[in-house]
């Protein structure tokens, strides 16, 4: 009985089950390399870029201009206005609008870059899936048999999308940060 309990169940064919052994993963050479390969990509997209910039620019000045004028509007018209009897909010009203102004061109500029990232990612991941799927359609036989289904399916799917995600949201939010 103990001898029953002590031994391992047996090991069934295949590569996720251990019968065949796994093929050790190439390593990085750097993490620049793949920053550089990675920007050869996006660099087809330099006008859509230089537009990107300018409406994270416009968007990043308009949100501090419209913070700012804030106090010039409580301090210069709101404050005078409840001193007054009779206030005359014509004044008041075309600085709001003003301020209205500064905030839609903010979210207009955002949508703006927002909208040509998504284009961008999209057509860079395109291009990167393109290259992989004729690089693997080079690959021998036995690479099928030693990569588990899901390690292979990962690269296409997972790495992907942190890819995506780098390019359409990480590299205009450093960059707005920066400014």
């Amino acid at each position: 009985m103990s001898e029953i309990k002590n031994q391992a169940p047996p090991r069934r064919g295949g590569p996720a089950r251990g019968g065949i052994p796994k093929a050790p993963l190439k390593a990085v050479k750097s993490k620049s390399d793949t920053v550089k390969r990675l920007f050869s990509y996006i660099r087809q997209y330099r006008l859509r870029l230089a537009g990107v910039i300018a409406c994270i620019i416009i968007s990043a000045a308009a949100s501090a201009v419209s913070s700012l004028f804030l106090r010039t509007l409580i301090d210069s018209y709101i404050m005078p206005l409840l001193k007054q009897e009779a206030p005359d909010y014509r004044g008041l009203l075309s600085v709001i609008l003003l301020m209205g102004g500064l905030y839609l061109a903010g979210v207009l500029a955002t949508l703006m870059f927002s909208r040509m990232m998504a284009v961008i990612s999209q057509s860079v991941l395109k291009k990167i899936r393109d290259e992989m799927f004729t690089h693997m359609q080079t690959l021998p036989i036995q690479y099928f048999d030693t990569h588990s289904h899901g390690d292979v399916m990962s690269r296409y799917t997972n790495d992907t999308d942190t890819l995506r995600q780098a390019i359409g949201q990480s590299l205009p939010n450093i960059f707005a940060s920066l400014v």
